[in-house]
């Protein structure tokens, strides 16, 4: 590794908040922000279009390199899509967990951060979503997880239908803690624990075992059963890590990159 990465490896993000920056943002940064809160203000949709260029140039009292850089800064968030050619324009989109999973990448990257920390991280953060989802008994939430759990189940010979139900299942779990964050971070984490950029692959033998897992995960939150919920996604969660050490140990130490997850 380079002087370079070894500095950035060892280098502890705790910059903080009330520094001072030694470069004020960009104008195009501030465009993009304020454009965000309009968006929000306004209650715009995923969809929506925003004001024609030649509105917003008036409003934002900007150069069109200004406004455009702004939109394309805004792009790379998922924050709007851009469709080019007559009728096209920005339009609202909705950042979702892929671009925090791509976030990540990038600063793992720098990092030099091997696979096996994400799949650490889950092990310890995912039982305190099931616990509070289990507490919280979102009906709603609690008939979709048995609906992933029964389709992951019949179509079990289809890895595409397994790996899609998997990251259902996760997803519905942390959405039912009813915590946001929790939602954004172990949904993008799901994204790159899937493995596939690694080439990790999912036999049928191991994907009755993770439907197993799931079964016991949704049967205690039905129950509204936490401390039960808690154990049965640890369990899995351990499980996972020793399925990824014993058949995949280089990959655990792969560092991971931006080019793997990144849009």
């Amino acid at each position: 590794m380079s002087q370079a990465g070894h500095d950035l490896a060892g280098h502890v993000d705790t910059t903080p908040r009330s520094h001072r920056p030694a470069m004020p943002p960009k104008r195009a940064t501030l465009i993009a922000q304020r454009i965000v809160q309009e968006i929000h203000e306004g209650r715009l949709s995923q969809g929506d279009p925003l004001p024609p260029e030649k509105d917003m140039l008036a409003s934002y009292g900007v150069g069109r390199n200004t406004l455009r850089e702004a939109l394309r800064v805004l792009e790379l968030q998922g924050v709007i899509s851009i469709r080019p050619g007559r009728g096209g324009g920005p339009t609202v989109a909705m950042p979702d967990s892929r671009h925090l999973a791509s976030t990540l990448a990038l600063l793992m990257q720098f990092a030099s951060t091997p696979f096996r920390a994400i799949v650490e991280t889950r092990m310890y953060v995912e039982p305190l979503t099931a616990e509070l989802c289990a507490e919280r008994a979102d009906a709603r939430v609690i008939r979709q997880l048995r609906e992933s759990v029964d389709r992951m189940g019949e179509g079990l010979d289809d890895e595409e239908i397994f790996l899609y139900e998997n990251q259902r299942f996760h997803e519905l779990v942390a959405r039912g803690s009813g915590n946001p964050l929790f939602s954004y971070l172990l949904n993008s984490l799901d994204w790159i624990t899937d493995g596939s950029a690694l080439g990790i692959e999912y036999p049928e033998r191991y994907r009755r075992v993770v439907l197993e897992a799931h079964q016991h995960v949704c049967k205690a939150i039905e129950a509204q059963d936490s401390e039960r919920a808690l154990e049965a996604m640890r369990l899995h969660m351990v499980d996972t890590l020793v399925y990824f050490d014993r058949k995949y140990n280089p990959v655990m130490e792969k560092v991971l990159t931006w080019e793997m997850y990144g849009h």
